[in-house]
Parts: structure tokens; sequence; C-alpha cells
């Protein structure tokens, strides 16, 4: 008889374990495409511990990295029917939904990330964040990673060298134009896809932050690696505007204080990690990093930057102007 009372007594603690949470408590599902290591990921869990620890008992989040839920095409439509409630794709990944975003993927935009922040903090920066909402999907934040490089199984220090190879790059009609003006055919590709699409050979280039290239161990299927210092990868953390008004105004406010928290914390990430993955991957002694010099980036500059003009009537030259402003 005390063998079964102490099975049942075992299936009842399974059971409590295994209850659904208050109907009351607040879900967000949290979806993102990298690892769990890179500044993205650290920041998503970061924002879970805050939350769990600040809202105990009324507010619950979960975190799927590595597109375990959603890829970044999927998930803008997965927030607006309510199957994930946040979300941070790149900057690139809103095209869709406004043209004006397009403006962080313009190459060599910012002098550096401390122009960029201030751009993004300025009025025209934060207006962009609201940009969405006729859409359906309000922005957050902006979580850095860090600037983009270009790799390749041979040197690219010129534009020309560079000529004639598959990119593959994050959907972006920019991107595309960009790098068609140098005759790079683009093969636009989810990040989970990347590493065997360049060990298969289906594509010869790629451009991506050095967290990202470190994680996905995009360094040992690629020797060579330039820091042109044209772009910077960076995010966008969105929820749904029907999920967002419909937060009680207390918590509301609580999650903006811990976004603003952990968004200051993904920064200093973001320039570590850049900092240190880089160490690590041009010391692994598989390849060769190259640093461009200023008249090495300025014929870049000058391949480049001619695509400003082909966008300027979507995202609009005023906005284009208050970016250039926050240089100075």
């Amino acid at each position: 008889m005390s063998l079964l009372r102490s099975a049942v007594a075992a299936i009842g603690l399974l059971l409590v374990a295994v209850q659904p949470v208050a109907a009351d408590e607040i879900l967000i599902r949290f979806a993102h495409v990298v690892g769990e290591r890179t500044p993205k990921g650290e920041g998503a869990t970061l924002f879970k511990t805050l939350v769990e620890q600040r809202l105990a008992g009324r507010v619950r989040v979960e975190v799927y990295p590595r597109s375990i839920k959603f890829n970044d095409n999927q998930v803008l439509l997965a927030l607006l029917l309510g199957d994930a409630e946040m979300a941070a794709p790149s900057l690139a990944k809103f095209r869709t939904y406004t043209k004006k975003l397009q403006i962080f993927d313009l190459p060599f935009l910012f002098k550096d990330m401390e122009a960029l922040h201030r751009f993004q903090a300025s009025p025209p920066g934060r207006a962009l964040l609201d940009s969405m909402e006729e859409r359906g999907i309000k922005g957050l934040a902006y979580w850095d990673n860090g600037p983009r490089v270009i790799s390749a199984n041979q040197p690219l220090r010129r534009p020309e060298d560079a000529r004639g190879l598959t990119f593959r790059i994050e959907p972006s009609s920019v991107f595309h134009a960009q790098w068609s003006r140098i005759g790079v055919n683009t093969f636009p590709m989810a990040f989970k896809q990347v590493y065997d699409a360049v060990r298969e050979g289906l594509v010869k280039g790629q451009e991506n932050a050095w967290s990202n290239i470190y994680s996905r161990k995009l360094h040992t299927v690629h020797r060579y690696f330039t820091e042109v210092g044209h772009t910077y990868l960076g995010y966008m953390v969105v929820t749904s505007s029907n999920f967002w008004n419909s937060l009680p105004p207390d918590i509301r406010t609580e999650l903006e204080n811990i976004l603003a928290e952990v968004t200051a914390e993904v920064r200093r990430l973001a320039q570590e990690k850049a900092i240190a993955n880089r160490r690590e991957i041009a010391e692994s002694g598989q390849v060769t990093v190259m640093t461009l010099n200023e008249a090495e980036r300025d014929v870049w500059r000058q391949a480049l930057m001619p695509v400003w003009k082909e966008f300027e009537a979507e995202i609009g030259k005023d906005l284009i102007d208050a970016a250039v402003a926050s240089n100075q």
C-alpha cells in the first residue's frame, strides 16, 4: 500500500509540474535566429531573466533561438498572427513593412557606432520605431551586433576582386543593388543555411558580423576576411501593436525599463564580442584578416555609395540627411 501511495504522490507531483501557468499570467514568446552566445542571444536571455525577476507571476518569457521556432522572414507574420510576441530581426528584414528602414542598409552611411547611436536616439531615428504601426508592428528598441566584414576563399581587397562571385546576402534591395554594381551575383538566404551553403560551394562569399561568423564557425570554411567598414549589422526588437497595446500600463512601463537596460548591455556585449571573436578568428591560424587603409576604403566608397541615389526616393532625402548629420 505504501508503494501505491508513493506512486500516486509521485504522479501528483508530476501533474503539478506540468500544470499550465495561471490564466492571467502573460506569456511572451521571443524568437530569434542566432546562437545564445551572440549579443542578440544573450540580450534575449537577459530580457527573460529580468522580466521573470521583476514581474514574477505576471509575465513569463520563452526564448526560441537559432530559428527553432521561426526564421526572420517568418517571425513578423507570426507576430501579427499571435504565434509569437517578440522578435529582433535584422534591420534589413523590414522592407516589406516600410521602405524607410532601408536607411540602415546604405553603405558607408555612418562613420562609426557612436554616429549610428546618435541617429537612432534622435527624433528621426526614434520615429522609425513607429514607422510600421499602420502595418501592426511596433518597434521597441535598437540592438547592436557590429560591423559587417566580407569573406571568401580568395582575398577581397578591391571591389574588382569580388567580381563574378556569388555572395549570400540578407534579403535587401539595397544589398542586391550595391553588390551588383561591382559585378557580384547575390543569393538571398536565411542565416541558418549560410554555413552549409559556403561549405558546399553554393555561395562563394558572404558578409556578417564577427560574432555571427564565430558562432556559426564560418571561419572554418572561408579563409579570407576583409574589414571594409561599409555597414553594420543591427536589429530592431519588435512586437505586435495589438499585443503591446493590450498590456496593462504598469507592465508595459516595466518592460520598457527592462528593454532600456538590456539594450545598454547588448551594446556593451556587441563591442566586446566583436573584438574578442575577431581576435580568436585571426589567431586561429586558419584565416587571413585584412584591414583596409583609408585609400583602399575610398575605392570601396566610390564603388558602392552611388547606390544611395537609387534609394533616395524610397527612404527620403530628409532622413538620409539626418543620418549624415549624426556623423558631425
